[in-house]
């Protein structure tokens, strides 16, 4: 399955999103709506029925970060590189102990988003109150804002 749009219309969309990111003070973007991380990349999978996000930076992303074995959607539908899929292994699903955005809060930290300004959605159906926290903790800086209307 091809992107649902030219690479050309991609590379407008991802600009377009980091112009208003840095117009906003902003290093990162945590996307959790379904509809704007299709409008955003065109990955296009019935996979938000679990955690996942695309994290936008201003320069080497966007990320995909989601279940391992939607891993292959984001392959195929959209432009991104083997390094921008970021998958969570399959046993932190519906686990109550712990949460797919704790992995993802580490790996954010290890790859230099620790004290990084990040705005996120927080009008989204799909980023819960608790994929927030874990976010929240994992990250050192804890520089989370809340930008809405994206």
């Amino acid at each position: 399955m091809a992107p649902a749009f030219l690479k050309s219309e991609y590379d407008d969309r991802l600009a377009r999103v980091r112009t208003e990111m840095a117009a906003r003070g902003l290093d990162a973007l945590v996307i959790g709506d379904p509809d704007n991380i299709n409008w955003l990349t065109g990955y296009d999978a019935w996979s938000f029925y679990t955690p996942q996000m695309m994290l936008v930076d201003l320069h080497d992303g966007p990320f995909w970060m989601g279940r391992l074995m939607d891993a292959g959607a984001a392959n195929f539908t959209t432009y991104l590189t083997a390094s921008q899929i970021v998958p969570y292994p399959e046993e932190l699903v519906q686990r109550p102990d712990t949460h797919p955005m704790s992995h993802l809060a580490g790996w954010m930290a290890d790859h230099g988003f620790a004290s990084a300004r990040i705005g996120y959605e927080s009008d989204s159906y799909y980023f819960s109150p608790r994929a927030l926290d874990c976010l929240r903790s994992g990250l050192p800086g804890r520089n989370l804002s809340m930008p809405t209307c994206w």
